[in-house]
């Protein structure tokens, strides 16, 4: 990454000393683009939590896992949300249907998942914001989102990709990229998200990895 080379004085108020960058023998001013919550753009701590491949249940509307803000002012903004199907355990597969919905209660039970962190310098997640693989309490539904489907069988020519391109990406396209910021999938304090296994089967496998901003 390049630094600005030069800076120049202003001096209203008590003055500061503003980054310039010379180009074609002239000074341009330098500047940081900000989002719509006034965070510079790239400056927000990013976590993720990365839920391992983790058999089917012979159980129909199944909660996979729950993700849920439980501070009292912190926003979480998921960004990204990867259902990542496994294509090395062998098994008769068939159409699994899903659905993502928020949640209005934190999920119990199951199994606490533990935060990685791209930048090891920046401060621990919040112990408030939770993730749960297979919770079995709480994460009580709330507005569904919206549903799909996904073949379970490993040998599926279209799970194959989706498992090769890391993953099916559930945060849709435009909450993702709106010119260069992600606005993501909002979750105010008391909000969750959860992922549900609609079809009654045990007969595959799936992992999840999802990202989010914390503010």
């Amino acid at each position: 990454m390049t630094l600005a080379n030069d800076s120049i004085s202003v001096t209203p108020g008590a003055g500061a000393t503003v980054a310039t960058q010379l180009v074609n023998s002239k000074e341009h001013q330098v500047v940081m683009i900000a989002a719509e919550s006034g965070h510079i753009i790239g400056s927000k701590d990013t976590y993720f939590y990365n839920i391992v491949s983790q058999v089917h249940v012979a159980a129909a509307n199944t909660v996979h896992w729950d993700l849920f803000n439980n501070t009292g002012s912190s926003l979480v903004r998921v960004v990204h949300c990867r259902q990542i199907p496994n294509i090395t355990t062998a098994v008769t597969g068939v159409v699994f249907d899903w659905t993502l919905t928020r949640t209005t209660a934190i999920g119990t039970g199951g199994t606490a998942q533990t935060a990685w962190l791209p930048d090891l310098s920046q401060p621990a997640l919040d112990a408030n914001i939770t993730c749960r693989s297979k919770p079995t309490g709480g994460a009580t539904a709330g507005v569904t989102l919206f549903n799909y489907s996904l073949s379970s069988e490993e040998t599926n020519a279209a799970t194959i990709q989706i498992a090769s391109r890391g993953g099916l990406e559930l945060v849709p396209e435009t909450l993702r990229n709106l010119g260069g910021v992600s606005h993501g999938i909002l979750l105010r304090p008391g909000q969750g998200l959860r992922c549900v296994q609609v079809t009654n089967s045990a007969a595959g496998n799936t992992g999840w990895l999802l990202g989010f901003t914390v503010e």
